[in-house]
């Protein structure tokens, strides 16, 4: 039946809406659910209106450069800008992929932007969020100071499983990530004690960290108020400076930073598949490469012979 419909629509002068149709099926429907109704809110909302029903082969770049300036204009973010405009470009090279038309891809300007959080928590103030989240939640007080001392994901804690636990090694396995790189990450004797702790009375085809079987996102308000109740984010309209779950993960990754350890080894815990990613944090450490170039060698001490 795909077969078919494709035939018809390529004699018929597919369009963009139909070229997005497939690619929902072959491509977007292996994607989270999240990924999913992010995806297709783009599309329906802010594409569709505009382009959704012009042919694939009429699509040139000044229609896509229009396309951008209606989206500007609604005062989207330059980052949601952004994402509308790639998704355009990979249906667009999906359907060159499947000789749907043949093409070129237009190319076009995209926005730019720099929507890095850099916020991290001092130590006083992580202390003070595991005080008082200690009185509201005992299961998002260990989440958080999991996350603290792992740098993982909020995605990667749900989703950790009893049988990716290796307490013998002191280990836990992370499968598919942002980035769709696993890895493994090394527990400190804190992150240990806390799996240990659930380890115990965990089912095996549950996630380790549940309650009452649900995920620990079912309940994340309890985690928002404590922010609140901190006071982190008073008075804070930029969203890049605001205190949210993520920001454990810059706080994991500062702290180590700020010790003296390696950026390339920071961004292997991290997961990072570019030593970009962790370059964020280079600011943090301005003393390392005033360090490294002073232990640089002295050859004045060390000429023992002339050259010729």
């Amino acid at each position: 039946l795909l077969h078919c419909t494709i035939c018809r629509k390529k004699g018929d002068r597919m369009t963009l809406n139909d070229a997005f149709d497939l690619y929902q099926q072959l491509v977007l429907s292996s994607s989270s659910k999240r990924g999913i109704t992010t995806e297709m809110g783009r599309w329906q909302h802010h594409i569709a209106p505009f382009l959704g029903n012009m042919p694939l082969d009429g699509v040139k770049n000044v229609q896509i450069m229009q396309l951008r300036k209606v989206l500007e204009e609604k005062s989207l973010s330059p980052q949601s800008v952004y994402h509308c405009l790639s998704l355009v470009r990979r249906v667009l090279r999906r359907a060159v992929e499947w000789e749907l038309y043949a093409g070129p891809v237009p190319v076009f300007r995209m926005p730019k932007f720099d929507n890095r959080r850099l916020r991290f928590l001092s130590e006083a103030e992580a202390a003070y969020l595991l005080q008082n989240l200690s009185s509201r939640s005992e299961l998002w007080h260990d989440i958080t100071k999991f996350a603290l001392y792992t740098g993982l994901r909020a995605g990667e804690i749900y989703g950790l499983m009893p049988y990716h636990v290796d307490i013998a090694i002191r280990s836990v396995k992370i499968y598919d990530t942002k980035n769709t790189l696993s890895r493994v990450i090394p527990l400190n004797d804190i992150a240990l004690n806390i799996v240990e702790k659930y380890y115990r009375h965990s089912v095996q085809s549950l996630p380790l960290f549940n309650h009452n079987g649900e995920l620990p996102a079912a309940h994340y308000k309890v985690f928002r108020c404590a922010i609140k109740a901190c006071g982190f984010n008073r008075g804070i309209k930029d969203r890049r400076e605001r205190v949210c779950f993520h920001t454990l993960r810059h706080t994991f990754a500062s702290w180590l930073v700020q010790k003296g350890y390696p950026l390339a080894m920071v961004g292997t815990l991290l997961g990072h598949k570019d030593i970009k990613m962790t370059m964020r944090y280079a600011h943090l450490a301005p003393d390392q490469a005033r360090q490294a170039v002073s232990a640089l060698p002295c050859l004045e001490k060390s000429a023992c012979w002339k050259y010729g």
